[in-house]
């Protein structure tokens, strides 16, 4: 953010042209975490996208993530309340205005403490911390974006063969919090589709004010992988989550 006091002074990247090649590249594919509970579509779709990076010359290598455990506690130890707290009026006043699940969450959020909310705080800056130190060995991140293609209409749920049973909403949001919680640059894009012809997205990851390592790899991506599905008269997008400074 260039209107926040603490960003440094930079020159915006430039982005030239051309053929993008990817040697010297650092791509990191997490062994945790992101692949461990995920629709083995949406799996494949994303590991033949960190095999082209490979073709193309990025240096591939396996990382551990660090404190991923406390990922799911600390995003709804945040989001929670702080969506109470910016519904709070409208939802006091027009309840009805809120399905049964929303409603629920956020009165459930109303619920949090001052000391858990600081506590949930707290970790998010370890994340943070963590994740910075994991970047000093890698440049990019690449996962799924989501475990799963867009869910039925009506489904609630998503049973895994573990034996887990995760909710569609926890499902969306669960590979998403690490850039959400971490405030780190974000980009996802499309890698291919299901046998429904559903788009499966990968996400790629790098480190805080390194948008242009993000934009370098997924153009390329992009240029290459022509199986992305969807109508052929609609232009590919990306969506760019950027970094944060907190």
């Amino acid at each position: 953010d260039p209107a926040s006091a603490a960003a440094p002074a930079r020159t915006p990247a430039a982005y030239p042209a051309g053929p993008r090649g990817l040697r010297g590249l650092r791509v990191g594919v997490p062994d945790t975490y992101y692949f461990d509970r995920v629709d083995p579509q949406v799996e494949a779709a994303v590991r033949e996208t960190v095999e082209l990076l490979r073709e193309l010359g990025a240096a591939v290598t396996p990382v551990k993530l660090p404190l991923v455990e406390h990922m799911e506690a600390t995003q709804w130890g945040l989001m929670a309340p702080e969506a109470s707290a910016v519904h709070e009026e409208t939802l006091r006043a027009a309840p009805h205005l809120y399905g049964p699940d929303i409603r629920l969450l956020l009165e459930a959020g109303s619920q949090v403490s001052a000391l858990d909310y600081l506590r949930a705080q707290r970790t998010r800056s370890l994340i943070s911390d963590a994740w910075i130190r994991l970047f000093g060995g890698i440049d990019v991140l690449i996962a799924p974006t989501s475990p799963i293609t867009a869910a039925r209409r009506g489904q609630e749920t998503v049973r895994w063969p573990d034996g887990v049973t995760e909710t569609v909403t926890d499902a969306y949001v669960r590979l998403s919090s690490p850039a959400n919680i971490t405030g780190f640059p974000a980009l996802s894009l499309p890698v291919g589709t299901d046998s429904a012809g559903l788009p499966i997205g990968a996400q790629l990851i790098a480190a805080p004010f390194s948008e242009s390592v993000l934009f370098r790899v997924g153009t390329v991506i992009e240029e290459q992988r022509t199986d992305t599905g969807g109508p052929a008269d609609v232009p590919r997008t990306v969506a760019i989550h950027e970094s944060s400074d907190s």
